[in-house]
């Protein structure tokens, strides 16, 4: 049977977040053995980690495993001392094969195999744990998706009440409208409702082709008005991920267009969103395809896909924004339970861009949405 070892705090690495279900800041050791999950820690973090009897059978001490006699041997390097408790670790258990994710820290790597311990990476299996999400993770996302909604409809009440003025400008509460204000709105909602963002896109006009591109400069009139904002829960760590297109003004024919036929491609998508299933993207790519969209998936010119279907369909969703399974030219199979964004999207130069995303959990008869879809409108 597997042995599955992390060594690592809970706040640079997902996977020691998901697995003890605590923002831990420092460093510690988890060993999944036969079963039986177990956490070894300092005097520091006992107490939290012994209340989480859900997530873990057994925590142990790191001064039972003899760490004060390598902190006070001058001899011995202190960089070393976290890879020594582990290598303990693994004795006491009779262990000697680990297997571990591709961010496990290389200097205790080359250690525990300078040992004699045998350290496999599977970046499969890690990625298959992760998205067995937990229920304080499935509840945090949802609570994430809340706050992604309310911080959304405060943009769309700036975006509503702006109004047109001189040079291509749109003006609200006095002031020119612009996509810095919005992203410092939007920002400050998240707060309120416990949830943070590094960045929200708020992009516009031909800015909506600068992919992950913050945005940047006034929100121009009558063209389109990306905001795609990707929320984290503070309480869980778990993220959610929505997009919308809006238009502060008349939205031309061809907007509209290609508002409709991306709405029509989530729809696609979700109907084909199935555990055991890997084809959502194609069944996308192929509906934009059909409407004269240039795709990935038929693109054969000299560089990289810029305008139409640019990107794949989307992406996991947990404790990080991007993660497996990944739907896009090599996609994942699903599984039941996977958390995913889906974000079928159309760009092109001297009209804008359109993109619609909404985060979900694929069930045995389809997706689930974690709250009400905010409304698809172009006009907000």
């Amino acid at each position: 049977m597997t042995t599955f070892l992390l060594y690592d705090d809970a706040v640079r690495s997902p996977e020691m977040r998901h697995e003890i279900g605590e923002l831990v800041m420092d460093p510690l050791t988890f060993v999944e053995v036969e079963g039986r999950r177990i956490v070894i820690a300092s005097n520091l973090e006992v107490s939290v980690l012994e209340r989480r009897e859900d997530v873990i059978d057994d925590v142990w001490n790191i001064h039972d495993l003899g760490v004060e006699e390598l902190v006070t041997d001058s001899s011995f390097p202190h960089a070393l001392v976290g890879p020594e408790v582990v290598r303990r670790a693994l004795d006491k258990l009779g262990v000697s094969a680990v297997c571990v994710p591709p961010t496990f820290r290389i200097q205790v790597a080359d250690y525990l195999r300078d040992k004699g311990v045998e350290v496999t990476v599977d970046a499969d299996a890690w990625a298959a744990r992760r998205r067995q999400k937990t229920p304080a993770e499935l509840e945090g996302t949802e609570r994430a998706q809340r706050a992604a909604d309310t911080a959304v409809l405060a943009a769309v009440r700036m975006i509503r009440e702006a109004e047109p003025m001189s040079g291509n400008r749109l003006r609200f509460e006095g002031e020119v409208l612009t996509c810095e204000w919005i992203r410092e709105v939007m920002t400050a909602e998240l707060r309120t409702q416990g949830a943070a963002s590094d960045d929200i896109i708020v992009q516009t006009g031909d800015d909506c082709m600068k992919g992950h591109d913050v945005g940047l400069g006034p929100v121009l009139p009558d063209q389109s008005l990306i905001i795609d904002c990707f929320p984290q829960d503070r309480r869980s760590g778990a993220f959610s991920d929505m997009t919308r297109t809006f238009v502060p003004g008349t939205p031309s024919k061809e907007l509209q267009k290609l508002h409709a036929d991306c709405k029509a491609a989530l729809d696609i998508a979700f109907d084909a969103l199935r555990p055991g299933r890997a084809d959502a993207y194609r069944a996308v790519a192929e509906h934009f395809h059909s409407q004269g969209y240039p795709t990935q998936l038929r693109h054969d010119g000299a560089g990289p896909l810029v305008e139409g279907f640019s990107h794949s369909l989307g992406h996991g969703v947990g404790l990080e924004v991007h993660e497996r399974p990944w739907i896009g030219r090599r996609a994942d199979e699903l599984v039941e339970g996977d958390v995913i964004a889906v974000e079928p999207g159309l760009y092109f130069r001297g009209i804008g861009g359109v993109r619609l995303e909404d985060t979900v959990v694929v069930t045995s008869s389809g997706v689930e949405h974690f709250t009400d879809p905010f409304p698809y409108d172009l006009q907000p």
